[in-house]
């Protein structure tokens, strides 16, 4: 504060109250030096008792007397003592009530040891108006919401010193180090006071330079990216705002900073000072940081004490702790080793995925110069606990048997973390529930060793319009519809349960219509049970019927070949225990008849073209799925491998074998920072060179990966210009494909809000893939490559939309006359980039 600040101390102290009626107030007493020869001799004064027969106040402008006479712990006709602590504590009642600048007591002797109380007050002023001068920069409004004073209540001086001191605080975060806030008070009626305050902005402080002083085993660089809000000034952080100080940041930062060298060994680390300097120019300022990093220091001896159980030996113990002599000291290392790690490889987790709920491990340093670090680990075991009671909460929607069944924690089962922490990421899987929010309550028992278990969840909108839209350089593609994701039904004919579909019992229901250029349409109904027969077994089915009119030739001539389809699948698949249980297994039959033209407006002397076909094929899926979250995923793996036979042994006019294969992991490289790294692989043949294979079963690659035709992704180049043409070289053809494909990818994804309403991140990606003919043509070296920025958004109703500008560093056979494909920029809606 820039005006001196005011210290308002109120001291009460004993009253003593004379014969005379003197008048007493809480003031503070001068305190006499004794001479250093003299003693003094200290003499009690004589208490006398006095029954009180009047309470009265004065000087009341907005209470009422009545009111503080019976709130006053002391009454009339009690008995007090002069001196004493009876009217002592009265006084310090009003000063609590915080309504009063000043407060004085009056005694009369009434005689008979009876006496009148009178107490005399000024009564604080009732804050009726705040006004703001000086402040250019900031709004009154966030001035007010700063200041936090409140209208029509009593305001004391110190209410006004805070609201001060927050405003310049707040000033300081927008980096307006120098501002300053003052304030006076302007009568505004009876009692009433208007409260103004004069803001000195001045320059905006940007922080040019911070440099750290004492290190020697980290570079000035390598410190500053420690911190996390405070950074120093650069030419790209110009364009997007000039970093600020702000003191409770910078305050976290330097917690970060001591951990940070803690972390790496410098047990003894610690900031001797800090130092602001400013620029002449007052916009700038330059943070210096004086360390002393002290010893870096290593683990000695390890002892375990406390440890009988068989499966905790001191081996056992050793080989989950990690953590041996020799190796650099780091509490958080410890820390995890010892109490929790993601992985679920800590030593409480030996303990508290065999019921031990008590587990308690605490640690004991000791320092052996010059440079050790002795840990003394004593564990205190407990006794096990059994899981008792199975709660769930929240659910306003799904049904408790949808949710129970997902769950790993059954009453009657011995306590485990790790099947709580299983059952957390089912629960997400459903995405039925904001994954933010689903929360265990975990209550033990200790008087039966027996622990309740509640599941707090938070229902959100599982039901899409199904909504899809594809962008590119070819055009739009894409499909409207509707999928109920929570259907039930077993509340079909149960008229209170339409809202507007009956809901919760996890089944899935979809009505989709996909269209496009050149005359597409695809209208299909799909259903599936994911837990039929009682258990983890899916069982669906889909039905479909399909109008194509392409004229996929590169002639001027207009002659598109019409193709119908219609068709219909069964699938079923199940969750497998082995080799564990991520995996899953599913088996899907398909029967499709089509009439058309097929291919032979690709190559009109190929006799194997068909005008009807019947394909009867099955296809089976091996899976493992053990990432964290459906729509931000931040650790874990998705990999499957697909075969499909159509014709040969089977049924049909169409004969062909294909295999497709995906794998894609997601690693956490900071708390928010994901990377990403996937690929996918795909083989398409005949059993003999007269089989002949549609051109809707050929593998296609480019663009966003919308279409009517099997699409791989790959952006930064047009829909399907990747591969060779089909036909050959000389035929009439502008589709370009492939029997065989690869592609890889490399995303960094980065949050920027995850939330039940929208959950949206941005990524930097590099990607190359290609298609070959045959297994002769593979050449890794021939990968078309791109990269670029991307944007998701996820929407509860809506679904995922994403925006990609991606770069195309190759050329293609499609596009014969470009050696770079260039920018290009790509929307989807409703669907996913893999």
């Amino acid at each position: 504060m820039k005006q001196t600040r005011k210290l308002i101390t109120l001291v009460l102290l004993a009253l003593a109250l004379d014969a005379a009626g003197k008048t007493v107030e809480a003031k503070n007493l001068p305190v006499a030096k004794p001479a250093a020869a003299e003693q003094t001799k200290i003499t009690t004064p004589k208490k006398e008792i006095y029954t009180v027969t009047a309470i009265s106040f004065s000087g009341l402008e907005s209470l009422s007397e009545q009111e503080l006479t019976t709130s006053l712990p002391l009454k009339v006709m009690d008995k007090i003592s002069v001196p004493g602590m009876e009217l002592s504590g009265a006084l310090q009642y009003l000063w609590k009530l915080q309504l009063f600048s000043d407060i004085k007591v009056e005694k009369s002797d009434l005689g008979q040891n009876n006496i009148a109380l009178k107490f005399t007050v000024n009564e604080l002023p009732v804050l009726a108006d705040i006004a703001f001068k000086g402040n250019s920069k900031l709004e009154n409004d966030e001035l007010k919401r700063t200041a936090a004073l409140v209208t029509g209540k009593k305001i004391s001086e110190q209410e006004l010193l805070t609201a001060s001191n927050k405003i310049e605080k707040f000033y300081a975060s927008k980096g307006y180090l120098t501002a300053g806030a003052t304030f006076r008070l302007v009568e505004n009626g009876k009692n009433q006071v208007k409260a103004i305050f004069s803001i000195t902005e001045g320059a905006k402080v940007s922080i040019e330079r911070i440099t750290f002083h004492g290190n020697s085993a980290f570079s000035q660089n390598k410190l500053r990216g420690v911190f996390k809000e405070t950074t120093q000034n650069s030419w790209w952080r110009k364009i997007f705002g000039t970093p600020k100080l702000d003191t409770d940041k910078f305050g976290d930062d330097k917690n970060l900073l001591i951990e940070f060298y803690r972390n790496n060994g410098y047990r003894d680390a610690r900031i001797i000072r800090d130092a602001i300097s400013y620029t002449d120019d007052k916009k700038g300022l330059f943070l210096d940081i004086y360390l002393e990093e002290g010893q870096k220091y290593r683990i000695g001896k390890i002892t375990w004490k406390g440890n009988t159980k068989e499966f905790a030996t001191t081996e056992i113990l050793e080989k989950t702790f990690r953590i041996k002599p020799g190796d650099i000291y780091s509490p958080k290392l410890i820390q995890e080793r010892l109490n929790y790690s993601q992985d679920n490889s800590d030593i409480s987790s030996i303990y508290l995925d065999r019921g031990y709920l008590a587990f308690r491990a605490n640690i004991d340093e000791k320092i052996v110069k010059p440079d050790l670090v002795d840990l003394v680990l004593s564990l205190r075991e407990g006794e096990q606990f059994q899981l008792n009671t199975i709660k769930i909460k929240g659910n306003t929607k799904t049904k408790d048997h949808v949710i129970r069944r997902e769950l790993y924690t059954v009453p009657g089962d011995m306590f485990s973390r790790k099947n709580v922490v299983r059952s957390i990421r089912e629960l997400s899987m459903l995405n039925y529930f904001d994954p933010e929010q689903i929360t265990p309550d975990i209550q033990p028992n200790p008087e039966n060793n027996t622990v309740d278990l509640i599941y707090s969840v938070n229902e959100k909108q599982t039901d899409t319009f199904n909504a899809s839209v594809g962008y590119s350089g070819s055009g739009f593609t894409g499909a409207i519809g509707v999928t109920f994701n929570n259907f039930s039904l077993q509340d079909i004919f149960n008229r209170d349960a339409y809202r507007p579909l009956p809901h919760g019992d996890g089944q899935q229901l979809g009505l989709q219509w996909q269209f496009g250029s050149y005359d597409y349409n695809t209208l299909s109904l799909s259903f599936t049970e994911p837990w039929a027969f009682g258990g983890p077994t899916a069982l669906g089915f889909s039905a479909f019927k399909t109008h194509r009119a392409y004229d996929y030739t590169d002639d001027s001539i207009d002659n598109p070949n019409t193709i119908d389809q219609t068709g219909t699948t069964l699938s079923i698949g199940r969750r497998l225990a082995w080799p564990d249980d991520y995996c899953s297994v599913n088996w899907k039959l398909k029967y499709l008849h089509s009439e058309g033209g097929f291919l032979s407006f690709v190559d009109y002397t190929d006799p194997n073209a068909p005008v009807k076909a019947d394909e009867f094929s099955i296809s089976q899926t091996i899976g493992r799925n053990s990432i964290d979250s459906p729509i931000y995923p931040r650790r874990g793996s998705k990999n499957s491998i697909t075969a499909q036979l159509a014709g040969g042994p089977l049924p049909g006019t169409v004969d062909f074998y294909k295999f497709t294969g995906t794998s894609s992991w997601f690693f956490p490289i900071t708390k928010k920072f994901v990377l990403n790294l996937s690929t996918q692989h795909g083989y398409l043949s005949t059993f003999n060179e007269n089989d002949y294979i549609p051109y809707t079963e050929y593998f296609y690659m480019g663009g966003s990966g919308m279409s009517s035709l099997p699409t791989v992704s790959l952006r930064g180049y047009d829909d399907r210009s990747l591969g060779t043409k089909l036909g050959g070289s000389s035929a009439s053809s502008s589709l370009y494909a492939g029997n065989i494909y690869s592609k890889f990818t490399s995303e960094m994804r980065y949050p920027i809000t995850l939330s039940s309403s929208v959950s949206i991140y941005g990524l930097a990606f590099v990607e190359a893939g290609n298609l070959w003919e045959n297994a002769e043509a593979v050449d890794f070296s021939d990968l078309k490559k791109s990269a670029g920025l991307g944007l998701r958004l996820y929407l509860p109703i809506i679904g995922q939309i994403g925006l990609d500008y991606g770069y195309g560093f190759d050329a293609v056979e499609s596009v014969p006359d470009k050696t770079k494909q260039g920018w290009s920029f790509m929307f989807s809606f409703g669907t996913t980039m893999e």
